[in-house]
């Protein structure tokens, strides 16, 4: 009995043993599943396989933003380029949220260049470039980092542009929202056509800066002056170098009735109503004496660039521009419900003030 009992043990002995040991054989083991990829194409016609993203280098201005916007937040960005910060700093983004500014900002140089190597280290799983970085993309490519290119030089580009980021993310349904977005406030402006032609049009100067540099963005700020019902005298200067600088003899011989200040500079309109920029003399300019110079909104982003908030840049410029026109246009009634669709953020007063410029506008008649 005793030796039935030994074997009877031994043989339980023997099969857990086959069985565990089982556990580590190959051919027991279910085969682990291949990372999903989503094949994109970009705006340059190359076709990237991208894996699902979780940190991102984005270095085109100002796509950190419209990234913000696809995903509602900072989440995913990892690196981004030193002018996304510069709007961040001391301006609504800060107050809205404060892990954008954990991001960081210099491994992408102020000329959009890349530090590939501290990418890779970082962590960074895939990034966004400008269409023409086919070597930073190689560079990128070589070390494991996939990339996709963008454009924003037309509304069409842009449009596509956003697309091939919201595949990237998982969010072309969101993207698809955003150019919807876009074609609403489009249609809903242009709707004014006729309108807007019988008017009289100010004259607009559009600063990019106080050493008096042309705020161009090619077409888009001429076209959202032209339907919003102001002329522009420098437009062909404007859309052919966005560099432009001009002199304040041009500046005379326009005398024009609104000017409008970007946001890549901090002058503001008190700069020009009380002369304080050396070497520059504005008290004969018409729109200075009537104290029509306006700082230009910027929410999570320059609205004045052109991005996810154009749609809202392009409503402020027509309820100023021709304000009896556009009466039912409220474009900080329609800000505050883009940032709840598109942030998950409820706007306060004080945040549409921040936005708005209220504070540097103080002294301009609307």
């Amino acid at each position: 009995m005793k030796y039935i009992q030994k074997a009877i043990l031994f043989a339980a002995l023997a099969g857990a043993i086959a069985v565990f040991g089982g556990c580590g054989s190959t051919e027991n083991q279910q085969p682990v599943a291949p990372a999903k990829t989503v094949t994109i194409t970009d705006v340059t016609g190359r076709q990237v396989e991208m894996p699902a993203v979780k940190k991102m280098a984005v270095v085109p201005l100002p796509w950190a933003s419209v990234v913000y916007a696809l995903d509602g937040n900072a989440d995913r960005l990892g690196a981004v380029h030193p002018g996304a910060m510069s709007a961040y700093k001391g301006h609504f983004l800060e107050k809205m949220d404060s892990h954008f500014g954990q991001l960081d900002a210099k491994m992408i140089g102020q000329d959009f260049s890349i530090h590939a190597e501290s990418l890779a280290n970082a962590g960074i799983d895939s990034a966004v470039l400008w269409s023409y970085q086919e070597k930073d993309a190689d560079k990128l490519k070589q070390i494991g980092i996939p990339t996709v290119m963008i454009n924003n030089d037309s509304v069409d580009t842009l449009k596509k542009s956003f697309l091939i980021v919201g595949q990237m993310l998982g969010k072309e349904d969101r993207a698809k929202q955003l150019n919807a977005y876009y074609d609403h406030a489009y249609s809903e402006i242009t709707a004014h056509k006729a309108e807007v032609e019988k008017a009289d049009k100010p004259t607009i100067l559009f600063l990019k800066n106080s050493k008096l540099r042309l705020q161009g963005n090619n077409n888009f700020i001429h076209e959202a002056i032209q339907i919003g019902g102001g002329a522009n005298p420098f437009e062909q200067e404007a859309n052919s170098d966005s560099n432009k600088d001009i002199s304040m003899e041009e500046v005379y011989r326009i005398n024009p009735d609104i000017i409008l200040l970007s946001n890549f500079d901090t002058f503001i309109p008190d700069d020009l109503y009380e002369n304080r920029i050396p070497g520059q003399d504005w008290s004969t300019v018409k729109a200075v004496q009537n104290h029509h110079v306006y700082k230009v909104p910027m929410g999570i982003y320059r609205w004045d660039a052109p991005g996810v908030e154009t749609p809202l840049m392009m409503k402020w410029l027509a309820t100023l521009l021709q304000p009896e026109i556009f009466k039912n246009i409220d474009v900080r009634r329609d800000t505050k419900a883009f940032y709840k669709d598109f942030m998950h953020y409820d706007l306060s007063d004080e945040d549409l003030s921040m936005i708005f410029a209220d504070k540097e506008n103080q002294n301009s008649r609307w």
